[in-house]
């Protein structure tokens, strides 16, 4: 039984099963016996039964995957050790070097990640230490994926934050629609940029970043970019469950080359606004030394 969550946001959803059934029944319009409606009726009544042990299966699996949390981190912060201490034997590597252990998450992240990274991105992610997953059962269900950086001349926040919300329970009104947990929002946080930073931001060029600021869906179904934002959800939720569930605790395999889901697209627009940058990005590294 598969029991991961699945990824789903509110426009995602298609009639009720209820009203399929409706829409099938006065289509085919099947003639039961008084017998064969009674028996219909009790085998849905025992299916409902199996829903209700698949959502004390699911809250369970749940239980038990935040009681291992603290383990995985054991292991995960004996990762992080073995990273920093790679960086102060070597002087912190080559940091030139893309594929060099001095930018391990940057690798992994380009050899994961389904989305864009730019070249100014790049920059930016060599400060990127560490990524882990938090779980969350009260009062929502919940997982939160923490990218962790070292100090760095972009941004003054040392962890930056993507949220996804789980529905464990089917729909009162629709029980037999249930398939299980699914992903239903997300939220992104607020990035503090240095001054530079946001004045370059402006160009609004596509950016990994953007991960950050995921858009609203609207509310009314009829909105000519409903169909457009759903389907960009519909990708993030699959994006965040990927990252905790394969990225983080398989992250040496995509670094080594060992999986290679994707390779991320690189910019080949704004190499020309990166050389321009490049003189006022030294000047800032240097103002700010060894921070």
């Amino acid at each position: 039984m598969d029991v991961k969550p699945r990824v789903t946001s509110k426009a995602s959803k298609a009639l009720p099963l209820s009203e399929k059934m409706k829409q099938l029944e006065s289509q085919n319009k099947p003639k039961y016996s008084d017998k064969e409606i009674q028996c219909i009726a009790d085998l849905k009544t025992l299916y409902l039964d199996t829903i209700k042990l698949d959502v004390e299966l699911q809250e369970s699996i749940h239980k038990m995957e935040k009681a291992f949390e603290s383990k995985h981190d054991e292991i995960f912060d004996k990762r992080l050790k073995l990273l920093e201490h790679f960086k102060k034997q070597n002087q912190g590597g080559d940091a030139t070097k893309e594929d060099g252990m001095a930018n391990f998450w940057l690798k992994v992240l380009k050899a994961s990640y389904t989305e864009f990274i730019s070249k100014k991105d790049e920059k930016i992610l060599v400060y990127l230490k560490d990524i882990r997953a938090r779980l969350y059962n009260e009062p929502t269900a919940k997982f939160v994926i923490e990218f962790h950086f070292e100090p760095n001349v972009f941004f003054t926040d040392s962890i930056l934050t993507k949220t996804y919300y789980l529905n464990c329970l089917p729909d009162a009104t629709d029980p037999f629609s249930y398939d299980g947990a699914e992903i239903v929002k997300c939220e992104g946080c607020k990035i503090n940029w240095n001054q530079l930073e946001k004045e370059k931001n402006k160009k609004a060029l596509p950016s990994f970043f953007d991960f950050f600021d995921p858009p609203n869906l609207p509310d009314n179904n009829d909105d000519p970019i409903y169909a457009d934002i759903n389907a960009i959800l519909q990708n993030d939720f699959e994006l965040g469950f990927y990252l905790k569930e394969r990225v983080i605790p398989k992250a040496i395999l995509f670094f080594t080359g060992e999986i290679s889901d994707c390779v991320s697209s690189d910019s080949e627009t704004d190499d020309d606004d990166d050389e321009e940058d490049q003189t006022k990005d030294d000047e800032i590294h240097g103002a700010v030394g060894g921070n």
